[in-house]
């Protein structure tokens, strides 16, 4: 009995600690550039997703561009391309006479980790081309903590 209750306790402290919450999102298409706040504290870990939904005869070129700032001071700029994802949920990908219709939902490379408690912002820039075959129906930056 003693047992059970231990790997009972065991599993939900694993459930606890992997359970990630979304913090904020950012519409793309609806504003090219946006800033997000966030009140964080020491060690806090901020991973980025994108959700996004596309049609295209050509693979695009994106990026989305990350200024990171903590007390209105940039701590850094970089930027990651959009359709490099790891754990992609929700994925679809069909090409039909020549046209990819690609949607997905997907972790982005790197993170952010709070050195100290305080204001964080993180403003992101949709950076893209603009071929005339290209369809984009959803870009969206999700922060998850």
């Amino acid at each position: 009995m003693r047992n059970k209750f231990l790997l009972i306790l065991f599993l939900l402290s694993i459930v606890l600690i992997s359970c990630e919450k979304e913090i904020g999102r950012i519409d793309l298409l609806k504003n090219n550039s946006e800033e997000i706040g966030f009140k964080l504290q020491k060690g806090d870990v901020i991973n980025l997703y994108t959700d996004i939904d596309i049609e295209y005869k050509e693979k695009p070129l994106f990026v989305y561009e990350c200024e990171f700032y903590y007390d209105e001071k940039i701590l850094f700029k970089g930027g990651t391309d959009p359709l490099l994802t790891q754990n992609n949920q929700k994925e679809s990908k069909v090409t039909i006479d020549g046209i990819t219709h690609w949607k997905f939902y997907g972790k982005l490379q790197g993170n952010i980790i709070a050195d100290m408690a305080g204001e964080y912002a993180i403003k992101t820039t949709f950076v893209r081309n603009n071929k005339p075959d290209l369809k984009i129906n959803k870009a969206e930056i999700v922060f998850v903590k």
